[in-house]
């Protein structure tokens, strides 16, 4: 909404300033006589006219002169609101960041940074379905500070409160200060982006890159110059290179260049054909990946169901994991109906917002196009391919708080003298949505995380020389083979051998059972995702015939079963 008034918080949303006022004063000999004139545009204000340059995005320069007195700008200064902000999204995403035990797909980083250099890309051209950059930087990074967990997740940190930072400063080119710094201030506690900060993954790198390529547009399309869009090309080829994902990304740039600044076109495609060039060489094993992998990612996947989109929104708005909402790793049970009544409040507020940046197109679509073409283009693959997960999608956390801040501020507008206490409370609201999931996140050492470390340490403490262990998948294997590191005798099961009315010859039956029994007195029975009803209803009742269960233990994403021979 364009209002002509320009705020600043308290905290992040104050009292309205007034708008700058330009004085020429004179001396009579009785008094000073003060002549005013009021400014037409406004301090911060995003203006849709082209500059002399051709931008269309940056904000009007605030006026020279300033009237005499305090300002809200002089109280607390939006450099000092911002650097609160970083302090509190670094104490988040640093706090208890080696307390949860690896996952397996950190696991996988872990075993990628432990290989020979000459190993990586090899390994990584059969074993996974990413890009190279982030296993070649965490390579290095392992050589120098190890794979403990603080150390190991450390660069992911850094690298989601950089991505904080660069929120604001995005998000200052096309809107307001109270925008801006509410944005951050929503990235800075999202539980979404605190989870992917505190995960040795490559996701908190993509959302840096996805920001410092988005900026380096701007630049580039404000300023022009050969070395602001080689900088964008060489951010876009870095974000490429960490995930795949990150080419929709650069289709939405290419789509906003087209649509509304059409005379940077040719220049955009320059860059984007540098970018092009860069990534050339990777080409062939992203196709030996496809090749090698197509069949084991949908086995792995989960299938798009209804309630996805309303999860998804869910976990970038407050976290998820809550009212049946799903978690970060963990599937929801709400169905559409029951998520559309919980985000109701934060789509009223995404509608305001959007409404008010619709007042210029350009940077409504600027803000817009990224996420709607990720989200539109992932879920339409996803379909086809049966194969997604939210994660992928959280480098879109800043996009989503830059609507939300702006709709905040736009609703606080409208409400007159009642602004601030509109704002604070609807701050305040959305806040709160977030507080038990960081709560728990911080609380509860199951919380959206797999608990392979205590699985290990209680077979550790009740374990007997000689017994077998049972695995139902390589990746539980990998993973609970971290933290229990004794030698054992083990099997590890394949999807073939659990899969129900499948081949006698790879199948786990009863005969296998009753051998295993015939060897091994105690078996202890690790278990964890993927592990489908109908492959329990395969294992289950053969190990049944020559085992009994003497004990078990559900930790978050495993379960332990002892089992111990059946008497003759």
């Amino acid at each position: 909404m364009n209002t002509g008034v320009s705020t600043v918080p308290c905290g992040v949303c104050s009292s309205p300033a007034r708008a700058p006022v330009s004085r020429s004063t004179w001396t009579t000999s009785k008094r000073t006589v003060t002549a005013r004139s009021i400014p037409s545009n406004t301090e911060g204000r995003i203006s849709g006219r082209p500059k002399g340059d051709g931008s269309m995005l940056r904000a009007d320069p605030p006026s020279p002169q300033r009237p005499p007195g305090p300002s809200p700008h002089d109280v607390v200064s939006p450099r000092v609101i911002l650097a609160g902000i970083l302090a509190v999204a670094a104490v988040l995403r640093f706090t208890m960041l080696g307390a949860p035990s690896f996952s397996y797909d950190e696991i996988v980083v872990v075993a990628m940074a432990r290989a020979r250099w000459h190993d990586l890309l090899p390994m990584l051209r059969v074993g996974e379905f990413h890009p190279p950059l982030y296993y070649l930087f965490m390579k290095a990074w392992a050589d120098l500070a190890g794979v403990g967990e603080t150390a190991f997740r450390f660069p992911s940190a850094c690298f989601g409160l950089a991505a904080v930072g660069l929120t604001y400063a995005l998000a200052r080119r096309v809107a307001s200060e109270p925008v801006s710094l509410l944005g951050a201030l929503f990235v800075a506690v999202s539980p979404f982006h605190i989870m992917v900060s505190q995960e040795a993954r490559m996701y908190a790198l993509l959302g840096m890159l996805v920001m410092a390529s988005t900026l380096a547009l701007t630049a580039g399309v404000e300023r022009g110059g050969i070395g602001r869009w080689a900088a964008y090309a060489v951010a876009s080829t870095l974000m490429v290179y960490t995930q795949y994902i990150g080419a929709l990304v650069l289709l939405a740039h290419g789509v906003w260049v087209a649509a509304v600044e059409r005379g940077r076109l040719a220049r955009w495609m320059a860059a984007a054909a540098a970018a092009a060039a860069l990534y050339a060489p990777w080409i062939p094993s992203l196709w030996a990946q496809a090749f090698h992998l197509h069949g084991t990612l949908q086995s792995l996947g989960s299938a798009v169901t209804a309630r996805d989109p309303g999860d998804l929104l869910g976990l970038i708005a407050f976290g998820g994991s809550l009212f049946g909402m799903a978690g970060y790793l963990f599937p929801g049970t709400l169905g559409p109906a029951g998520q559309f009544a919980v985000l109701l409040p934060f789509l009223v507020i995404l509608w305001r917002g959007g409404a008010a940046l619709a007042s210029d197109r350009r940077r409504l679509a600027f803000l817009g196009l990224p996420p709607l073409v990720a989200v539109a283009a992932t879920f339409a693959l996803a379909l086809a391919n049966h194969y997604y997960y939210p994660r992928w999608l959280s480098f879109l956390v800043p996009f989503y708080a830059a609507f939300l801040a702006a709709g905040i501020v736009e609703i606080a507008q409208r409400s007159h003298r009642w602004r601030d206490p509109a704002a604070a409370v609807l701050t305040v609201g959305v806040l709160l949505y977030s507080a038990p999931v960081l709560a728990r996140l911080y609380s509860d050492p199951g919380f959206n995380r797999f608990q392979w470390r205590a699985a290990a340490s209680l077979v550790e403490h009740q374990g007997k020389p000689g017994d077998f262990f049972l695995y139902v998948n390589n990746a539980t294997r990998s993973a609970f083979t971290f933290y229990y590191r004794e030698p054992h005798p083990s099997l590890t099961l394949t999807a073939a051998n659990l899969v129900p009315g499948g081949d006698r010859e790879y199948a786990f039956t009863d005969l296998r059972a009753r051998e295993l029994a015939q060897r091994h007195p105690r078996v202890w029975l690790i278990v964890s995702i993927p592990f489908t009803r109908s492959m329990q209803a395969q294992l289950f009742p053969a190990l049944d015939r020559a085992f009994r269960v003497a004990g078990s233990r559900q930790y978050t994403g495993t379960g332990i079963y002892l089992l111990e021979r059946k008497p003759r």
